[in-house]
């Protein structure tokens, strides 16, 4: 399997050889960078660690690959409920994002870290030559989703795509419109049949996808989508995989009380955050949270035929 640093569409070599990245990604980093080398990439290895955001910058003579540690599938999705679960402003004027992803990444992005580094932008920055391909699975898809971002419209760097596995939705319509023009034939994402990840935040509390999905059913096989930001017939025809529709719609009654309250202005202040929280956790209650298949090595890697090395 030979990665293709010049890819201008999907690629399944790339698909298999980032999924691995991206699963590796919870390992140590001895492990991970071990795994970089068996797999060319021979060049300079950091892993990053700081404020709970993870993950590793793995180099070969034609490409740089960013990849985001996530959640682990048996931990609860404290992020849905998270006082940050609402869409703020960034460090650009495309839209607004999650705020709490929107952290995860800084608390990396611009940093110098507990070894003296500079990671992230600067081994991008130095990329001379090398194309940039960004990935992460869960929490870690979310990441490398506002990572790209931050890299094109902040810093002006340019990357070449985007791969990530049962991720999270992570801005509003006017950022996925943005990032979706900007980047959207070179964005992969990657759904496996009932994994509940991928549909949350929820569409109706003002975020939605972008980019090209692969989803994968009950057998494994995959059906694809153009490139498009959703619209609130797709997400709930995407949610009703893996919902209940009846507590779905007690879900969207629910969050008609809280939203009512947590975007009663701009900038939401601790009483909006304290109600988007109550409803968020209402809606976890409903029973809607299904992780079982959200698993990055027995669901993401067994569905794209391939598997970390021993």
């Amino acid at each position: 399997m030979s990665f293709e640093a010049g890819a201008t569409s999907f690629s399944m070599a790339n698909a298999q050889m980032l999924a691995q990245a991206a699963a590796v990604a919870y390992k140590d980093s001895g492990r991970c960078e071990s795994w970089a080398r068996t797999r060319g990439f021979t060049g300079p290895f950091d892993f990053f660690d700081n404020d709970d955001t993870q993950g590793f910058v793995a180099e070969s003579p034609e490409a740089i690959v960013v990849a985001f540690r996530g959640t682990q599938p048996n931990r609860r999705m404290d992020w849905f409920a998270d006082l940050d679960a609402i869409p703020k402003a960034w460090d650009h004027d495309k839209g607004k994002v999650h705020a709490g992803f929107y952290r995860a990444l800084r608390a990396v992005w611009g940093k110098t870290l507990a070894n003296g580094k500079q990671v992230l932008p600067q081994r991008l920055n130095d990329r001379g030559h090398k194309t940039i391909w960004i990935t992460g699975h869960s929490l870690g898809g979310a990441i490398a989703e506002l990572c790209a971002a931050q890299a094109l419209f902040v810093s002006r760097i340019p990357v070449q795509g985007v791969y990530t596995f049962g991720q999270p939705r992570v801005g509003n319509q006017e950022f996925a419109d943005a990032v979706g023009a900007e980047l959207g034939s070179g964005i992969f994402r990657f759904v496996n049949h009932r994994d509940i990840v991928p549909r949350v935040p929820l569409f109706t509390a003002g975020f939605c996808h972008y980019g090209n999905q692969t989803f994968f059913d009950e057998h494994g096989a995959s059906t694809d989508q153009a490139s498009a930001v959703e619209n609130l017939i797709g997400a709930l025809k995407f949610g009703a995989g893996v919902f209940n529709l009846g507590i779905l719609g007690q879900a969207r009654e629910a969050l008609k009380d809280g939203l009512k309250q947590a975007f009663g202005s701009d900038e939401p202040t601790a009483e909006h955050e304290k109600a988007f929280r109550e409803t968020a956790l209402r809606i976890l209650g409903l029973g809607i949270e299904k992780i079982d298949d959200h698993g990055m090595e027995k669901h993401y890697l067994a569905r794209l035929k391939t598997s970390l090395p021993d």
